[in-house]
């Protein structure tokens, strides 16, 4: 039997031969995993034996991730907003930068007391709606997920931060949406699908009906726009993720009888948000 860092050595050396950016870091993801410990376990304990069980599981996970499999689908979870979720292949992995869609969410709904009424559309792994309503103890949420297996994870991990009570979701496309909301949020699919083919190998093992935007990347956005239209309350808030395709979509709103509201910013200082409202002038 090998050490705990013989083996993290090992395998470290595996995936730096294929190109992977961390491997140190990776593999003691997948060790602390394989063991069911904490990081100061290992640290601590890295001179203990890992059980023949236990090793041949690591070398399988670290030979999936020098296949540029995501870490987060080889663990089968992620951290977001300081929280947990369940992850697979079927979902779009929670990343930093949609954060950004809470914090603005916390700049336009200030008082956490609020009886807030939201919808996620395209809600995937219920990132965006659980962390919200986590942040605001009476709000209520519904999500809309048409892809039944990225629906089933919803649906796992809605049960798991313990929101049954307060978040509905609905294997359906947001286009089924029919209520009034106070807020409407998504992070939608907005890469033109001529750069799909570009993107890391870790982002091509990610389902592409979360990736794939459409020829311009307008297309969901489009899809979106109307049923903002007809279910965001008259001074109700639509925060909606961006990426570098959309960068002028402010143009496009008025079309839709809504309005610009303005651009957010990530860390990086690239737009990641757009807010919409509904435009009074044409009510």
């Amino acid at each position: 039997m090998k050490t705990i860092s013989a083996l993290i050595k090992e395998g470290s050396k595996l995936l730096s031969s294929h190109r992977i950016e961390s491997p140190h870091l990776d593999c003691e993801i997948i060790m602390q995993y394989v063991l069911g410990v904490e990081r100061s376990f290992t640290i601590m304990n890295h001179t203990n034996q890992v059980p023949r069980n236990k090793e041949l599981l690591f070398w399988k996970l670290t030979k999936k991730r020098a296949e540029r499999y995501p870490i987060s689908q080889i663990i089968g979870n992620r951290e977001f907003w300081s929280k947990n979720f369940i992850v697979n292949q079927h979902v779009l992995d929670p990343r930093p930068d949609s954060e950004t869609v809470i914090s603005t969410v916390l700049k336009y709904y200030q008082n956490k007391k609020q009886k807030i009424k939201i919808a996620d559309f395209g809600t995937g792994t219920g990132c965006l709606l659980i962390s919200i309503l986590s942040e605001y103890e009476y709000a209520i949420g519904v999500g809309f997920e048409k892809s039944l297996e990225a629906y089933k994870i919803t649906c796992q991990n809605t049960k798991k931060h313990n929101l049954l009570n307060r978040a509905k979701i609905f294997p359906n496309s947001w286009t089924e949406c029919r209520d009034l909301f106070d807020l409407i949020i998504s992070n939608p699919p907005y890469i033109k699908r001529s750069k799909l083919k570009n993107l890391q190998a870790e982002v091509q093992k990610e389902p592409r009906i979360a990736l794939d935007g459409g020829i311009d990347g307008l297309s969901c956005y489009l899809s979106i726009f109307p049923i903002l239209k007809k279910c965001l309350k008259k001074d109700g808030f639509a925060i909606l993720e961006i990426g570098e395709d959309q960068s002028n979509i402010d143009k496009i709103i008025p079309l839709y009888g809504l309005a610009f509201q303005e651009y957010v910013y990530d860390l990086a200082g690239m737009k990641r948000c757009i807010v919409v409202k509904q435009d009074k002038e044409h009510d």
